[in-house]
């Protein structure tokens, strides 16, 4: 039985960080090498036009024909056909008068009678329209229609009196109808709750669980599959938990689950020792929920096990390297780049200030960095810095490409400067065509390809007097740098094709969560809770046996009942002692030595009033009475009777 491997991203286009590229060639070598039963790349946020996007990076050859990419959301939709309406657009009101936004050809705004109504802004060619702006007679925009590659509208976002937020997510199924409403906070960027509209309406208390049920429902027809947890960070549409949190709760009876470690895990300055974030320590406390741990390096492997154990489930998979390659054009002595974004951690700064020295020695040289930036102030000081260092007219950031060979053609040397990294692909890039790399000694990644004077140079941390001088001596000596880019076309040889498909199909192929783990479950926590009538179903993750009983205490002294678990769930029938009574969940069986709370996590909840299912700050499952005791007229007036008797 051959599984199937799911990598999720957030977003996937071709102008993405290191993640997203890594993703998509690990997705790509998979693929072609058909040694797996499907690749799918699940995309978590939503991308309006996400087919016309994919279809564009396969024609591109950026994305392999066989990859199969699914918008998780749009995943939910129930409608089974297509329905072609009659377009009639509201730009095409004669009592419009139409203006251009820019200089750009493609963005219109539309008045009448002075008032601004819409605005609307239109695909390269102008053929389709890609979102449309409503607004009030205050300017405030209100509503805005996004659509896809033909023209279809595939959600709608409302706004408050707030311009810059939205409150109202609605997407549009291929029926034309509703079929999915998220709630964002005014003034706030993170979603919320969300409700699912179709043949079973349910209503989601945040983002996790609807991931978690999306990707069950996406996974469900599979008798062997493997996901990948890629990314640890709280996105706005993931602000409450994150993605490890929810592949941990997602249940299916044969799924491998695997988390992906692109970056530093640890804190500045970087080392073992330092400190991690809260998120990294979750995932490293949690292990038992995964089946492997990926990581690049073998350095980062013997980190983390140092102070979290578990080195056996450890798997170092490098990045992959491309075929050595030779340049035609004659190298530039001249020429010096950088491959990074403006991030923090790459420390393009550091380069910069390396560079000023070189420019002191080489008065023609040209410092090229190519990547982008977000428009933060991070990137303000960046520029501030070229002219408080009079480089202006010697350093240049280039437009975006994924041609690697615009990139390093002629280049004499690569400065990389970043503090951390999980590896840094931009090595093997720039080793595979020749250009040798100086570079700090960060962890991680440098010291497992580069050795220091045989295909470039290592040199500590911030002493970018030092990475200057290595890079000068290159630029000086068109011998050394021959010699440094022959043995780092064959540095890279290690880094190939085969071994990187061999070692990725070993870690998804193998068994789903071994038997010692399916049998118990430390940290017991739920899977759903619904109401049936006036009993409460909880159902708890895989991992809690057959033989548990749940302990149901309520907060006040009463004595606690048990439940016995029934069809893998607990029935639970819960007293009414009266409003705003609160009620604890244990869970109690012979593999642990105490009775432990029973665990909120990420699951599918249905609520019934006047009960209240919540997470309490420590992340316990509890159930309210979420009646008010002076919470209406006739509570008020049954107190005062109860008082004058």
């Amino acid at each position: 039985m051959d599984r199937v491997a799911h990598f999720t991203v957030n977003t996937l286009a071709l102008k993405r960080g290191g993640l997203v590229k890594a993703v998509r060639t690990r997705a790509n070598l998979l693929a072609d090498s058909g040694a797996l039963g499907g690749v799918y790349i699940e995309v978590l946020a939503f991308q309006p036009r996400l087919e016309a996007d994919v279809a564009q990076l396969k024609a591109d050859g950026h994305l392999h024909p066989a990859v199969k990419v699914r918008s998780l959301l749009y995943s939910l939709d129930e409608g089974k056909e297509t329905v072609i309406r009659p377009k009639k657009h509201a730009w095409d009101d004669p009592s419009l008068v139409r203006l251009p936004t820019n200089t750009s050809g493609r963005s219109f705004r539309y008045f009448r009678d002075g008032l601004l109504i819409l605005a609307a802004k239109f695909s390269a060619d102008g053929s389709q329209p890609e979102h449309v702006d409503y607004f009030d007679e205050q300017r405030q925009i209100v509503k805005r229609e996004e659509m896809d590659g033909t023209g279809r509208v595939v959600r709608v976002l409302h706004f408050p009196t707030r311009a810059d937020s939205v409150t109202v997510q609605r997407y549009i199924g291929r029926d034309g109808e509703c079929f999915l409403t998220i709630w964002q906070t005014p003034g706030s960027k993170d979603w919320g709750r969300a409700f699912l509209f179709g043949t079973t309406p349910i209503a989601f208390a945040n983002m996790g669980e609807l991931y978690k049920h999306a990707l069950e429902r996406a996974l469900g027809n599979e008798e062997c599959a493997a996901i990948c947890s890629e990314f640890r960070d709280n996105l706005d549409n993931l602000r409450s938990q994150n993605l490890d949190d929810v592949l941990r709760s997602v249940r299916h009876p044969n799924l491998r689950k695997i988390a992906m470690v692109h970056s530093n895990h640890l804190q500045p300055p970087y080392v073992r020792g330092a400190g991690i974030s809260r998120n990294w320590r979750r995932l490293f406390e949690n292990l038992d929920a995964f089946d492997s741990l990926v990581v690049l390096t073998n350095a980062q492997r013997e980190d983390i096990a140092a102070e979290f154990g578990q080195r056996e489930m450890i798997d170092v998979v490098p990045h992959v390297a491309h075929a050595p390659s030779q340049l035609d054009s004659p190298v530039d002595p001249n020429r010096v780049i950088v491959v990074a974004r403006t991030h923090p951690k790459k420390r393009v700064d550091e380069a910069i200030r390396a560079f000023r020295r070189i420019l002191d020695e080489k008065p023609d040289a040209v410092l090229e960095i190519f990547g982008f930036g977000y428009g933060t102030e991070d990137d303000a000081e960046i520029e501030r810095l070229i002219e408080d260092l009079a480089l202006r007219p010697h350093v240049s950031f280039v437009p975006f490409t994924n041609e690697a060979e615009e990139i390093y053609s002629r280049a004499c040397v690569m400065l990389m400067t970043s503090a951390s990294e999980g590896f840094g692909m931009v090595l093997l890039e720039s080793m595979s065509f020749g250009v040798p790399v100086v570079a700090y000694d960060s962890n991680y990644g440098p010291r497992d390809v580069v050795v220091d004077g045989r295909n470039g140079y290592l040199v500590k941390f911030e002493h970018h007097e030092e990475l200057a001088q290595r890079a000068l001596e290159i630029m000086g000596d068109m011998e050394l740098r021959q010699r440094l880019g022959i043995e780092a076309r064959r540095s890279v040889e290690r880094f190939g094709r085969e071994a990187f498909i061999s070692n990725w199909t070993r870690v998804l192929a193998g068994p789903a969560r071994t038997a010692s783990r399916q049998d118990t479950c430390s940290k017991p926590e739920i899977s759903s809770a619904r109401w049936h009538d006036n009993v409460l179903v909880i159902q708890p993750i895989a991992g809690v046996p057959d033989s548990s009983r749940l302990i149901v205490k309520a907060r006040g002294g009463q004595t606690p009942v048990e439940v016995p678990m029934t069809d893998r769930a607990w029935h639970v029938v819960l007293p009414r002692k009266g409003p705003s009574v609160i009620y604890d969940f244990y869970v109690a069986y012979p593999e642990i030595s105490a009775p432990k709370r029973l665990l909120f996590g990420t699951p599918v909840v249905v609520q019934c009033a006047p009960w209240k299912i919540y997470a309490t700050a420590h992340g316990s499952f509890s159930v309210k009475d979420n009646r008010r005791k002076y919470g209406s007229l006739g509570n008020i007036v049954r107190t005062l009777r109860g008082r004058r008797s």
